[in-house]
C-alpha cells in the first residue's frame, strides 16, 4: 500500500512539474523497496530452513462404529432401507476437538437430501441410518476409517473420527423396478 502511494505521490509531482519533489519520492521508493526486499530474503531463509511438518497418523486408539437412538416416534409407517430418498438434519463434529465441520441448518434450515447407500454420504452415515422412522433421532460415532479416511476434507483433518446428530425428516421408499409378468400367454 506504501508502494502505491509512493508512486502516486510521484506522479503527482511529475504533473505539476515539481521534479525534485518527484525525486525525493522515488529515492523514498527505493528505500521501501530495499526494505521489502531484505524482509523477504529473511522469510525465504527461515523457511527453507524450518523443520519439515509430519504426515498425519491415525490416532492410537481405535474408535468403534457406534449407534444411539436417542428419540423414537410413536408411529413408525416405515423404516429406511437401500434406495430410500432421506431428508436429514444433521450436526457432524469432530470427536478430538468437538468442532463443527458440518451442518445441515448452514443451509437456510433446509434438510440435506441423498439415497441411502449411495456415495452421497459417507460409509458411516449409511450404515447409521438404515431401519431409520420418520421423526427418529440418532447420535452416531464415525471411526475414520469409514469416514473421511487418511484423507480428510475441507475442514476434517486425515483419521479424523467423527460424532452425526441426525433426524430423519422425510422418508420416501424406493421405487422397486417393474417387471412383465412372465408366464402370460399373449393371443
Amino acid at each position: 500500500m506504501k508502494l502505491k502511494q509512493t508512486i502516486g505521490a510521484a506522479q503527482i509531482a511529475v504533473q505539476e512539474g515539481n521534479f525534485e519533489l518527484a525525486n525525493t519520492k522515488l529515492d523514498t521508493l527505493h528505500e521501501q523497496l530495499s526494505t521489502w526486499r531484505t524482509a523477504l530474503k529473511a522469510a525465504e531463509q527461515e523457511s527453507s530452513s524450518a523443520v519439515p511438518v509430519e504426515a498425519p497418523k491415525p490416532p492410537a486408539e481405535v474408535m468403534e462404529f457406534y449407534v444411539n437412538v436417542t428419540h423414537v416416534p410413536e408411529r413408525c409407517k416405515r423404516k429406511s432401507e437401500e434406495g430410500a430418498i432421506m431428508k436429514i438434519h444433521f450436526v457432524g463434529k469432530l470427536i478430538a476437538t468437538g468442532k463443527i465441520f458440518e451442518t445441515s441448518f448452514k443451509t437456510g434450515s433446509l434438510p440435506f437430501r441423498f439415497i441411502l447407500g449411495s456415495k452421497d454420504v459417507v460409509e458411516g452415515l449409511n450404515r447409521g441410518l438404515y431401519d431409520m422412522c420418520e421423526g427418529e433421532r440418532r447420535r452416531i460415532h464415525v471411526p475414520w476409517e469409514i469416514g473421511y479416511g487418511a484423507e480428510g476434507k475441507k475442514g476434517v483433518p486425515p483419521y479424523s473420527n467423527l460424532r452425526y446428530d441426525i433426524e430423519l425428516i422425510e422418508l420416501s421408499t424406493p421405487k422397486i423396478p417393474k417387471t412383465r409378468n412372465k408366464g402370460k400367454q399373449e393371443l
